[in-house]
């Protein structure tokens, strides 16, 4: 056995009076970072003379890339995007993949740098927890990268889908606002823009509703914020947009019946409101007790997607189930068969290879949010 110490970067480093990672850099190699001219000459030099051999790194799956999922996220104020994440990154963990968090906040050019980023350096997947903007970009990476969409259907996307139908979860609220004798009720909602396609499709699902019960949708008031208002360090704008729309209604009711020229028939006789997530739903709760009502006994409240906050006994809100645990981990599941079925597919010159959609049935979570018209 040769007793010899082999030669390390360290021992160069030392000699040359240079740090490790810039002997490692020198050696290997490397074109974008630059040094002095006599620090190279210097550092390759004195290797040599130690009998120093360079053996590259083996190449091995680098986090961040081939092993990586990037999740596609809008929100990092809203706990159903949390709670996703979570359950994506745990179900990826469990088979060595790691996840990186791209956020949006919706925007187009956001999400073209992410998907440019993924095309260029070779991502395990991509998951995309809300409806794309860049779908020209999506659909070209369809041959690259195995992608899934947790959102409603879009047939204009290339993607496999976790289908949310949100004119079902609609009108299951509309359904049970109705038993309770509830006619008019307050839609109160983030913008309601062409790319916030669950927003606008529940409330088509509340106004589906009406109309199959023989009630004109315009007992349904949207109440709706301007613009989109940017995420704060130390603010939530879903529950900011529930509580500040709830306090104008209510100043708009009250300076309507202060008014002796202005007749009963011309107010809106809102009993019920439904938020277009928990958090606004729970936003509009606050505002509504401020004011001194009561929920439900003076008004109820609803919200979507059912989030762990919901469920708090000081909220216990009554709002939609949409399966966040299994939606996130079986999101993982179609990314590891999009990847099987690609490798076959390189294998056997295959043309095509299937979109698989699979859509979760929404439930119904009645809380004491809710209660009879009085």
């Amino acid at each position: 056995m040769n007793g010899k110490k082999r030669t390390t970067t360290r021992d160069i480093a030392k000699a040359c009076f240079v740090s490790q990672s810039a002997v490692s850099m020198i050696l290997s190699g490397r074109e974008d970072i630059h040094f002095a001219p006599e620090t190279i000459e210097r550092v390759k030099r004195t290797a040599k003379e130690m009998g120093y051999e360079y053996r590259g790194r083996a190449k091995k799956k680098k986090t961040g890339t081939n092993d990586t999922i990037m999740i596609m996220c809008p929100s990092l104020a809203t706990q159903y995007y949390t709670t996703l994440i979570q359950f994506i990154t745990q179900e990826a963990q469990e088979h060595g993949l790691y996840t990186l968090i791209a956020y949006t906040n919706r925007s187009k050019e956001r999400e073209e740098y992410y998907l440019n980023m993924a095309s260029d350096t070779g991502f395990y997947g991509i998951i995309y927890t809300y409806a794309p903007r860049a779908v020209s970009s999506l659909n070209h990476l369809y041959e690259k990268l195995p992608l899934v969409l947790i959102n409603d259907h879009n047939p204009d996307l290339k993607m496999e889908l976790l289908e949310l139908d949100s004119k079902k979860s609609g009108r299951l609220i509309a359904a049970h606002l109705l038993e309770l004798g509830h006619r008019d009720i307050g839609y109160m909602t983030t913008p309601l823009s062409s790319i916030e396609v669950p927003r606008r499709r529940r409330l088509e699902g509340m106004q589906e509703e009406y109309e199959r019960q023989g009630l004109d949708s315009s007992f349904i008031h949207v109440i709706s914020g301007k613009r989109e208002e940017q995420e704060t360090i130390t603010g939530n704008k879903h529950y900011d947009t529930g509580y500040g729309l709830t306090r104008k209604y209510f100043k708009k009711r009250e300076d309507i019946l202060k008014k002796k020229e202005e007749t009963n028939a011309e107010l809106e006789n809102i009993t019920a409101f439904v938020g277009t997530n928990d958090f606004v739903a729970i936003g509009i709760m606050d505002a509504i007790t401020s004011l001194g009502y009561r929920i439900p006994e003076d008004f109820s409240v609803c919200g979507f997607d059912n989030t762990l906050v919901a469920s708090f006994s000081g909220i216990s809100l009554t709002t939609i189930d949409h399966c966040i645990g299994e939606k996130g981990a079986y999101a993982v599941s179609m990314l590891r068969n999009q990847r099987t079925r690609m490798e076959q597919k390189d294998d056997k010159k295959e043309k095509k290879r299937p979109i698989m959609r699979l859509e979760y049935e929404p439930q119904l979570i009645i809380r004491h949010s809710t209660g009879k018209r009085r």
